[in-house]
């Protein structure tokens, strides 16, 4: 008769060994998951606070201001997230093409001190088209052309036709 409180004993001591290991499993991918929210939440809460908007007159002249072949576009930042004084968090595609760091300069117009690109400054934006393919030759008359700007998530769209 003392044999069958043992082998409960032995099932019981399993049950447990089992159920720690599961526990510990569980614990594990749980907090992955809520690791992984979290980081997704920081992520939305950045694109929700960002917002920027091209206020350059696509009628006013955007390219060839100075006589260098350049697109110059002038853009706000209307959100609430600081963003980098030089342009550098933008992707810019002109044309369908993806323009590289190295083709483009950006400088704080409107700031209060410069570290940062805050809400309601002015970032002037120039892209040497000379450096992107297939348009070493500068603008031709009486095309148009777009540039599409993102920057966390949010996305900007410019028209303009070279005159």
């Amino acid at each position: 008769m003392a044999s069958v409180p043992v082998s409960h004993l032995i099932l019981f001591i399993a049950s447990l060994v089992i159920a720690a290991g599961v526990v510990g499993t569980i614990t594990t991918g749980v907090d992955r998951v809520s690791a992984a929210v979290e980081d997704a939440g920081i992520d939305a809460t950045e694109q929700l606070r960002t917002d920027v908007t091209i206020i350059s007159d696509a009628s006013a002249g955007v390219y060839n201001e100075n006589g260098n072949e350049n697109v110059t576009l002038l853009i706000k930042n209307t959100g609430t997230q600081r963003l980098s004084p030089d342009g550098s968090g933008l992707d810019i595609v002109f044309n369908g093409r993806y323009v590289p760091p190295n083709a483009t300069d950006g400088e704080l117009v409107s700031a209060g001190d410069g570290a940062a690109w805050d809400r309601g400054d002015v970032l002037r934006l120039t892209i040497d088209v000379n450096q992107l393919e297939g348009t070493s030759d500068g603008l031709a008359a009486g095309t148009d052309h777009r540039v599409y700007l993102t920057v966390n998530g949010d996305e900007e769209l410019f028209q303009f036709r070279v005159e």
